[in-house]
């Protein structure tokens, strides 16, 4: 995703580049500017799709917890029994914290991959409807030029140029 936002951005940068000496003749160039980030979290599928996310991550934090305490609670007993336990056992409770921790860390990545494949389930279809909507709003206020806000290297535009709202209006009446 990033790859191909820099591809944007440069291709961007490029047009740009291209099209400055033709400034003259783009004064009659109609542009849009709109924030693809803003508009899926404010949709109603955004939200829905943040709510199905924040729930799965709650799941995955409750199952995890448990035995994080059994981690902490192994390293807690190691330090208390130092000065009483042998050599060999201090070592056998290390082994033991260190597969616990191990495993735990390797549980948490996985929890953590399955929420990013599920965040990309639950937003492509969203993004496709968006850029849908900004098509069809593009061709039917007359814009030559919709360009995206935070991924395009735009650093500054008018409220205008901002077609986010209409955006996310059209987002959810879909």
């Amino acid at each position: 995703m990033q790859i191909r936002t820099r591809r944007a951005g440069m291709s961007l940068g490029l047009a740009l580049a291209l099209l400055v000496p033709a400034l003259p003749a783009l004064a009659e160039v109609k542009l849009a500017v709109v924030d693809t980030r803003r508009a899926v979290i404010s949709s109603e599928g955004g939200k829905s799709a943040e709510s199905t996310l924040s729930q799965l991550e709650d799941k995955k934090k409750k199952e995890l917890e448990p035995r994080s305490g059994k981690c902490k609670k192994l390293q807690e007993d190691i330090e208390a029994q130092r000065f009483v336990l042998s050599d060999e056992a201090i070592q056998e409770r290390m082994i033991e914290f260190q597969s616990c921790q191990r495993d735990l860390e390797r549980d948490f990545q996985a929890a953590k991959d399955e929420l990013a494949v599920q965040n990309r389930k639950l937003l492509a279809p969203l993004m496709k409807k968006l850029e849908e909507a900004v098509k069809e709003i593009g061709k039917d206020k007359g814009f030559d030029l919709v360009l995206e806000r935070s991924n395009s290297g735009i650093l500054f535009s008018t409220e205008a140029l901002d077609i986010t709202d209409l955006v996310i209006k059209k987002l959810n009446e879909n």
